[in-house]
């Protein structure tokens, strides 16, 4: 029988000496031999909007405009050879949801996220990720009350209200109306009130006023139609509706059902599918904003369009748009950082990066500024206003 090999070299039966040697330096090769499981550690980053509440139709857009660039990006290689990995989680638009999503990405690890979509969940979350030192790289939260903080929550859009001036403007110049009832929904209330507040502003400097201002919370039981004969009592001859695309469309249709010639406004944050999809005849010649030009016909956003309709089976709108830019601002950022830097220095040192249609350069707080287009609703899309 074969002696069993022991760290005593043994004297005699010199061919068990080669064996021991043998299965030496096999242990120790298959030690020294990388795992490739285990040798590329993918980059992980959270992904957190709604997908299942009344701003869905936002938060899916900008879910599928992340996951596009990512995919992208994975598709060429991933940052220096590592994949990456998206941990989607849904905030429900609700923001005690909202709250436990964020703790299970944090608790995963995650290099950085991507969202929220809405200015209500963006400062709920923001301290949450700032706390934690994640960042957290917002789609189309403009709410102004999130700017100016040295924190951890980023984005690419303005926050100073354009297209409250461009509708403010066109009402005034355009259309001649000096006066308006607005309908503002309160649970976005850090996005409807500082927007409405611009608005009033704006309109005033332009010698309009504001009739009345009927506020109201979405539920499942908010009476459309009541609130549209509440907003017409005065007659007036524009309603501005602030509130997200699906309520939207409501109060349109109710709207319009009591007054068919009603001149009716609603910022860019209902500017989206939905809006269109929803209200249908009853949101024809609707004055609002979008801060893409989604004509555009150079290569770079054909090229983007195409990829987005081939990959999720539908056309791309202004959410789809940012968030895919978000992301690639993101990403250059992961992909330059220096070692030891964090996703925010590495953003807060670069600060200027390509965009689809624009650059986008960020200030030292992690804000941006972003082109305006006035649109109108004909024919069932947005048309240039201007």
């Amino acid at each position: 029988m074969p002696q069993p090999c022991s760290t005593v070299w043994p004297t005699r039966r010199p061919y068990a000496t080669g064996k021991c040697l043998l299965l030496l330096a096999s242990l120790l090769l298959s030690a020294c031999e990388p795992n490739p499981e285990k040798a590329i550690e993918p980059i992980r980053l959270g992904v957190i909007v709604d997908t299942s509440g009344p701003t869905s139709s936002l938060g899916i857009a900008g879910r599928n405009g992340m996951q596009l660039a990512v995919e992208q990006t994975n598709a060429a290689g991933g940052i220096h050879g590592r994949p990456i990995e998206l941990l989607q989680r849904d905030d429900g638009f609700n923001p005690q949801q909202a709250t436990q999503a964020a703790t299970e990405l944090i608790e995963a690890k995650v290099d950085a996220v991507f969202g929220p979509m809405t200015s209500l969940i963006a400062e709920q979350l923001a301290p949450q990720f700032t706390a934690a030192g994640v960042l957290l790289m917002g789609g189309t939260p403009l709410s102004p009350l999130l700017a100016g903080r040295d924190d951890q929550f980023f984005r690419i859009l303005s926050h100073t209200s354009p297209d409250a001036l461009g509708i403010a403007q066109h009402l005034q110049h355009q259309l001649g109306i000096g006066q308006v009832t607005v309908l503002i929904e309160e649970s976005n209330h850090t996005f409807t009130r500082p927007w409405l507040a611009d608005f009033q502003r704006y309109f005033s400097a332009e010698g309009g006023s504001i009739g009345q201002t009927i506020a109201f919370t979405r539920t499942a039981q908010t009476d459309f139609a009541t609130l549209a004969q509440q907003a017409l009592a005065n007659q007036p001859r524009a309603v501005i509706l602030i509130s997200n695309a699906l309520d939207t469309a409501m109060l349109a249709t109710q709207l319009r059902q009591i007054n068919p010639q009603l001149v009716l406004a609603t910022p860019a944050w209902a500017a989206a599918d939905a809006l269109l999809e929803m209200g249908g005849r009853a949101v024809e010649g609707m004055i609002t904003g979008q801060t893409y030009d989604l004509s555009d016909k150079s290569p770079a956003f054909l090229a983007f369009k195409q990829a987005y309709q081939q990959r999720f089976g539908q056309s791309i709108d202004t959410a789809a748009i940012t968030a895919y830019n978000a992301t690639q601002v993101l990403l250059s950022a992961l992909r330059e950082r220096q070692p030891q830097e964090s996703p925010k220095q590495a953003l807060l040192r670069i600060r200027h990066f390509a965009g689809l249609q624009q650059p986008i350069d960020l200030d030292e707080f992690g804000d941006s500024s972003s082109r305006f287009y006035l649109m109108v609703v004909r024919q069932g899309r947005f048309i240039n206003a201007e």
